[in-house]
């Protein structure tokens, strides 16, 4: 049973928008924390911290599906004791919600007997006690939730006002003297001599050929492929640059209407409990961008794809593979991806798949990467890397396996011998053999016993819900994948050798793990006659 911590304090830190974390806002946060703890003499726990990157407190993201929630979660369930403090460089940090649901987000911390710590007041401490003694303090608690959410509603307001004047002003029939934005369908460019957008002649007629393939029945699959094919350059630059063409950006070409001259703004919002954000449509302006393929032919095609099972109508389906988003080829180090052939689905490297031409074609099933990986999981978890603070502890734990292996087998073989040799020098060198195989098992008990109690425990955490996950019945993919997210950084297949590498997101290095498909059995030789499976 795992020793409850003792109270400590733990840092929470909130910015509301990217650029901030470019600026001195997470650093001053950390600072002010760092300074608090070493004053009052409390350890500040290095292990479990809490961030919220871009996150607006103003909707709630941060408490429903942020760090804050984690950080509520883990008061919960006990992992974070009574009596601990929870740091925040301003009570804004925790919730610009209306006051009503921020003195919720407060109510939740503090009954789990959490101390809150309000930095910029020269460490105000709000605690359930506190608040229910001092009248005042809660008052001043509630007025500054009500100022920051006036704050942050009239940033709001003041900000789609600009941008309505914005939008407003670039519907209007004068002639343009500056760009609306310059973040632009990639056919099309600003030209500063002429103030104007224009296109750009070889794109355009790239894009039209797409429009008119799409319209002879070819589909977004078959037009990436040829792209791909004939070397056709794809569109970007920088890291903006995809490395081959791409099925769903096709798709995305032929159904924006930019590419009749008809520009539709959008505006942003933010979803209330959730980090995502919905774009939402403004009114089109159609007198703008110049029109790269005509208007008939940009209908047919949507009307086709609006009938051919479009990706876009089933982006919230359900995830259809436990690697989604973690393997990598194995040649490339892109993208795999699952790949359906009617009666057989595989896994296979997408840029093989889309014929980019980067990397050949190699198939697995799928089926039998599910099996093989789930063979070897509690061997897989039982050897992972704790976190980087265990690494001499692993060391010496494989030292302390390997000796009791070899204690194992002279075990073994004292065994064999005292059956056909009964002295009694022979029994007492079993029984000495015993007791040294007894001893070393312990010791590598013990020490996985201290690694486990140094490991951070967010690492801990991760590898118990991939085992949950992976090894409930029936499976449930989209868990799976979620539990796999969350504790690894790539996986890389490696079928012809037997193996599968795993890179934690806790570990530097990938972890070596047994990984055998039906072409090979499980002591890692080929079956006869079994030759690779290719589908192309």
């Amino acid at each position: 049973m795992e020793t409850q911590r003792p109270p400590r304090a733990y840092s929470y830190v909130r910015f509301s928008t990217p650029e901030q974390a470019k600026g001195h806002s997470r650093q001053r946060q950390t600072d002010a924390a760092q300074a608090w703890a070493a004053a009052n003499n409390v350890v500040l726990d290095d292990e479990l911290t809490f961030e919220d990157k871009g996150v607006s407190g103003f909707h709630g993201a941060n408490r429903e599906t942020g760090a804050l929630g984690v950080f509520v979660e883990r008061v919960r369930d006990g992992t974070i004791p009574p009596g601990s403090w929870l740091l925040v460089e301003n009570l804004d940090r925790i919730s610009r919600q209306v006051a009503r649901k921020a003195v919720r987000a407060i109510e939740d911390i503090v009954e789990a007997g959490v101390t809150v710590i309000d930095m910029s007041d020269g460490g105000r401490e709000y605690n359930a006690a506190a608040l229910d003694s001092d009248p005042v303090l809660f008052l001043m608690m509630v007025l500054r939730f009500i100022r920051a959410n006036e704050e942050s509603a009239t940033k709001g307001v003041r900000v789609a006002k600009a941008h309505a004047a914005r939008r407003q002003k670039f519907a209007g029939q004068e002639k343009l003297t500056k760009p609306y934005t310059l973040r632009l369908p990639a056919w099309i460019c600003w030209n500063t001599e002429t103030s104007s957008y224009e296109l750009i002649d070889e794109r355009a007629a790239l894009l039209r050929w797409m429009f008119e393939m799409a319209d002879d029945g070819m589909g977004a699959h078959s037009i990436a492929a040829h792209l791909n094919d004939t070397k056709e350059d794809t569109w970007g630059a920088g890291g903006w640059k995809a490395a081959y063409w791409h099925r769903s950006y096709i798709r995305k070409l032929l159904t924006n209407k930019a590419a009749i001259g008809v520009f539709v703004p959008h505006t942003v919002r933010k979803v209330e409990g959730q980090r995502t954000k919905q774009r939402i449509p403004q009114e089109p302006i159609a007198h703008r961008f110049p029109a790269a393929v005509d208007r008939e032919l940009f209908e047919r095609v949507n009307a086709r794809l609006s009938t051919t099972g479009a990706r876009g109508r089933n982006a919230k389906a359900p995830v259809r593979s436990i690697f989604a988003g973690v393997m990598k080829c194995q040649h490339c180090g892109g993208t795999v991806t699952r790949v359906n052939k009617g009666d057989f689905v595989y896994l296979v490297c997408a840029a093989a798949h889309a014929k980019a031409g980067t990397c050949k074609y190699e198939s697995v099933p799928y089926d039998q990467a599910v099996k093989a990986f789930k063979h070897g999981l509690a061997m897989t978890l039982e050897e992972a890397p704790r976190g980087k603070n265990t690494a001499e502890l692993d060391s010496d734990i494989e030292e302390a396996t390997s000796n009791l292996v070899h204690a194992q087998i002279r075990e073994q073989q004292l065994l064999d011998l005292s059956i056909s040799d009964k002295s009694r020098a022979a029994k007492q060198a079993l029984k000495d053999a015993e007791e040294e195989t007894d001893r070393r098992a312990e010791y590598v008990r013990e020490l996985k016993e201290r690694r486990d109690a140094l490991a951070s425990t967010n690492v801990k955490m991760r590898l118990a819900a991939v085992d949950k996950a992976l090894t409930a019945e029936p499976m449930d993919t989209e868990e799976a994948n979620k539990a796999l997210r969350g504790a690894v950084s790539k996986m890389t297949m490696r079928p012809q050798e037997g193996r599968l590498d795993i890179l934690w997101h806790h570990a530097d290095e990938p972890q070596e793990t047994l990984f055998m498909t039906n072409r090979f059995d499980w002591d890692g030789q080929q079956i006869e006659g079994q030759e690779q499976e290719d589908v192309e």
